[in-house]
């Protein structure tokens, strides 16, 4: 039954089904970490209520009396994801809204942002399902945005060579046309600082940027401002309904607005010396499109909503005030802007300013920035910012306080997600704190088919964003992908080798049942796109609740992530789907003989190997599955340097804990299988908190109260301890799928395949379903 599987990639090799995640090939996926449950049920829910620690970091059952002193600055609001809604459709969510001459059907805007999709064949139907999923408009991302003189060798370089499609050979007019055939309107964002990509303004010393206004000459903003008006021109042509020009963050256009980065003398006719002039790069810019597209062609502005020093924390009087904010944004009004949307104004860590997940990504660490400080939302940012709701909505006072002072519709981002909040995001629409609602990740890369679903009030049919940051510049992973998704695996995949017919399974061949073992990420992925398929699928669990790992994740890390509305919504899908569900059915060899099915897909979880010391009774070794439920004392050392143990040492830190970390590992495999970004903001704190971390060791011994660990020179030191965490890496747990090989179309899938994350888990789930 083993048929072989065909690799596109380099040489074309043989795959077996039963070893179809297994290997370093590029289809050989990786697993969860999170393949058994401990703690709670799986069910579906619409909004679930947020768990209690969320207030603040309560005494759970690790014993500890104490609290991290950051785990108190911004106390959480466990019930901000309320929904009191019973029509949607009769939402302000859902009530036109327009930008300048363009009305759009309902507020919530795609935003422009890095999507991985450069071609007809994988840009199009992207953008084009975001549409026909019913969002009210589309800012195409600004990497297509090329410019006439300034993208030629002369005035830029772009770091292993310039990739980017051009205005007419790109897939831009495929885009328009497809986002216009589902009746929704079509922006396009402009930028000026896109990674790899350097200007050479004639003011640039020899040694490279400043990162200042003064970078430029009259003569380069000139060439800039012509540039745009030239290339909105074209764009006009194509069909697009208008533009944004991003003058925020890193954006050179930002550079003028905020006194930080303008540097230019207070004379300068674009220098600091008057609101009008630090606004002039912007609004020459809007005269000279209007003056080529005319009056009615809608021109958006992307600016700073708020400002802070995010990497010398305090030091912000040279960041604008909101009163400077706000008179910036009338400077910007009078000068023809049509709409504006506001975001996070950092400075020291890029991702920061549209990804503020990570400030709120580790158990009890709400505000940390990725140095290794902590806000505190009622003081810095001049306290505008709600620090209450785990970042959800961070942007909406900021949006209140300009759009009370200006005409102009205004809008926000930053982790934007009414089904998630929908009371939350509704009174903000209604009380007219904000016009728009700038998304991404929700609408783009989860669920496609979000703003549908939320309209027709099926929340619990939205496969939710868990946070997780995978889809932003993702190094930190198995797939060689920048731009995926932990919950949706078409994100990257789609028209490549692993996805070749594109966002929908193929139908079933024929008529199969499907058996499913082990109810984690992993099987319930694959037992839902299976049944979707057409196939008759049964899912089997051992345990009397779904979700494998899952449950565990979403304990230690919080209800940030969104991983109890993720196992829901997998639970919902499957009751759907119509899969036979058992639960508490522990499944051999011999009972799938019993059942006889076509296909066997194994995800029954990974195996963690014991410690190689034993245990005492005053300091035990208590499983990672298990230790929240455990009586640990003050200080516990944590065995392993993956996911699992750093979400497992943050949350005993945040229980007051004293922490030690402790891995055979390189210190850069520490957080192994978490995001690249989000491991750039916890690990920060996981220092600042104390924990201390030590590297390519073991745990020689264990003694009363104490352990001794031995490093890579041979040192040995003796650590105070009162109870051993065994979070070691998994290992592959293939014995049932061994024992069947040969006799079915056996797939192993998850964590006892190749353990990893949650996001390789889903990824195999689905990627096997789809082949079997």
């Amino acid at each position: 039954m083993n048929r072989v599987m065909q690799s596109d990639m380099g040489q074309h090799k043989g795959i077996s089904r039963r070893n179809f995640l297994g290997g370093a090939s590029v289809a050989a996926l990786g697993a969860s970490l999170f393949g058994s449950g401990v703690l709670t049920a799986c069910s579906p829910t619409v909004v679930p209520e947020q768990s209690a620690e969320s207030s603040e970091v309560a005494q759970g059952e690790t014993g500890s009396s104490r609290a991290s002193v950051y785990s108190q600055i911004n106390p959480q609001d466990s019930g901000y994801a309320t929904n009191s809604i019973e029509d949607f459709s009769q939402t302000t969510l859902f009530s036109e809204c327009a930008l300048g001459s363009v009305t759009m059907k309902n507020r919530m805007i795609k935003s422009a942002a890095t999507s991985g999709y450069y071609d007809e064949t994988t840009a199009v139907p992207y953008f084009g399902n975001i549409a026909r999923g019913g969002v009210g408009g589309i800012v195409v991302e600004g990497s297509y945005a090329v410019f006439e003189h300034l993208d030629s060798s002369e005035w830029c370089t772009v770091e292993g060579g310039d990739v980017r499609p051009t205005l007419e050979n790109g897939p831009l007019q495929a885009i328009v046309d497809e986002v216009h055939a589902a009746g929704v309107p079509c922006f396009i964002q402009m930028k000026w600082g896109t990674p790899g990509l350097t200007y050479l303004w004639h003011n640039v010393p020899a040694d490279g940027s400043k990162g200042m206004a003064s970078d430029l000459t009259a003569d380069d903003i000139a060439v800039m401002v012509s540039d745009a008006a030239t290339a909105a021109s074209r764009l006009q042509a194509m069909g697009y309904d208008g533009i944004e020009l991003n003058c925020a963050g890193d954006n050179i256009p930002a550079r003028f607005l905020s006194r930080y980065q303008n540097d230019r003398s207070l004379d300068d006719s674009y220098g600091p010396g008057s609101i009008e002039n630090r606004t002039r790069i912007v609004t020459d810019m809007i005269t000279a499109i209007h003056e080529q597209c005319g009056d009615d062609f809608p021109v958006q502005v992307r600016m700073n909503g708020v400002e802070e020093n995010d990497e010398n924390l305090g030091q912000n009087a040279s960041m604008s005030s909101m009163d400077e904010i706000v008179a910036l944004a009338r400077s910007l009004e009078n000068g023809g802007a049509a709409g504006l949307h506001l975001i996070l104004g950092v400075f020291g860590y890029h991702e920061a300013q549209f990804l503020n997940d990570g400030y709120f990504g580790g158990y009890g660490i709400d505000g940390t920035t990725s140095f290794g400080t902590f806000f505190d939302f009622s003081k810095h940012f001049g306290g505008i910012l709600d620090g209450s709701t785990s970042g959800c909505g961070l942007m909406l006072g900021a949006a209140a306080y300009v759009k009370e002072r200006v005409s102009i519709p205004v809008g926000c981002a930053t982790y934007v997600d009414p089904a998630h909040a929908p009371d939350l995001f509704e009174a903000a629409l209604s009380e007219g704190k904000v016009d728009f609602l700038f998304m991404n990740r929700p609408i783009a890369n989860a669920d496609q088919e979000y703003a549908k679903k939320l309209f027709e009030g099926r929340i619990e049919d939205i496969r939710p964003c868990t946070r997780c940051l995978h889809c932003a510049a993702d190094m930190n992973n198995r797939f060689g992908m920048m731009e995926g998704c932990r919950v949706n695996p078409c994100k990257g995949r789609v028209f490549g080798e692993q996805m070749p017919e594109g966002y929908e399974p193929p139908a079933g061949d024929g008529t199969k049942n499907v058996m499913v073992i082990g109810a984690g990420p992993a099987g319930m992925e694959a037992a839902r796109v299976a049944a979707e398929r057409g196939y008759s699928v049964s899912l089997y669990e051992k345990k009397e609740t779904l979700g494998g790992l899952l449950t565990f994740a979403d304990a230690v890390k919080g209800p940030h992530e969104n991983l109890s509305q993720y196992c829901s919504y997998l639970s919902h899908a499957l009751e759907t789907a119509g899969v036979s569900v058992n639960a508490g059915q522990e499944v051999t060899a011999d009972f799938v003989r019993e059942q006889d099915p076509d296909v066997v897909i194994v995800a029954v979880g990974g195996s963690r190997r014991e410690l190689d010391v034993q245990a005492t009774s005053a300091t035990p070794i208590v499983s990672v599955e298990d230790f929240v439920h455990q009586e640990l004392g003050d200080d516990v050392v944590v065995a392993g340097f993956n996911a699992q143990a750093l979400d497992s040492a943050l949350y005993l830190l945040a229980h007051g804990k004293s922490v030690t970390m402790v891995s055979a590992d390189s210190v850069e495999n520490l957080g192994k299988g978490q995001s690249t970004k989000m491991l750039s903001f916890v690990l920060p704190a996981l220092y600042a908190e104390g924990c201390h971390v030590i590297p390519e060791a073991s745990i020689s011994s264990i003694g009363e109260g104490n352990v001794t660990v031995t490093d890579v020179a041979g040192i040995e030191r003796t650590i105070v301890c009162n109870a051993v965490v065994n979070a070691v890496d998994m290992v592959a747990n293939t014995e049932l799928a061994d024992e069947l090989e040969g006799e079915y179309d056996v797939y192993t899938v998850g964590d006892c395949a190749d353990p990893w994350d949650i996001q390789a888990a889903v990824a195999s789930g689905n990627l096997a379903a789809r082949a079997c």
